[in-house]
């Protein structure tokens, strides 16, 4: 399967490991978010360029409460935002909405105190461009995030 995408860094941050998906995302089917007083982790479930389905995460901590977004046939993610800011001492995601064709998800996680320290990110695809997955930096938390998009 040929298809065209592209990788957009919306939030970095130097802590954690990098992660990235095995192979190019074509579509998500699952993503799952933990949460609390931060955005602890990430994982989802997307078919790949292969055609197969595969499982990424959990990126980032187990603590938190579980928020499963399952996306349906006719559904997709097109708009992402949340922030970022100091949490423990770490450079950390804050907070994680996701929207998608169907309905709003979130905000998750808690922007803390002091505006100063938070830094906001927003990423909206064009058209029927969709976001497909996600790569970044984890450690104890999500430290960064970036987002594939399948160009239609």
């Amino acid at each position: 399967m040929r298809i065209e995408t592209t990788k957009v860094d919306l939030c970095e941050g130097e802590g954690g490991i990098s992660r990235d998906v095995q192979v190019a995302p074509y579509r998500l089917l699952r993503l799952t978010i933990r949460s609390g007083d931060t955005v602890d982790g990430i994982s989802f479930i997307y078919i790949g360029s292969d055609g197969l389905a595969h499982h990424e995460g959990m990126w980032g901590g187990i603590g938190g409460k579980e928020h499963l977004i399952q996306l349906g046939l006719m559904d997709y993610v097109k708009e992402i935002s949340g922030t970022a800011g100091d949490f423990h001492g770490q450079h950390v995601i804050r907070t994680l909405k996701i929207v998608t064709l169907k309905r709003t998800y979130g905000p998750y996680g808690d922007p803390g105190d002091g505006a100063r320290d938070r830094a906001a990110f927003h990423y909206s695809v064009n058209g029927s461009d969709r976001i497909t997955g996600f790569f970044g930096r984890s450690a104890d938390y999500m430290n960064a995030i970036g987002l594939y998009i399948r160009l239609c």
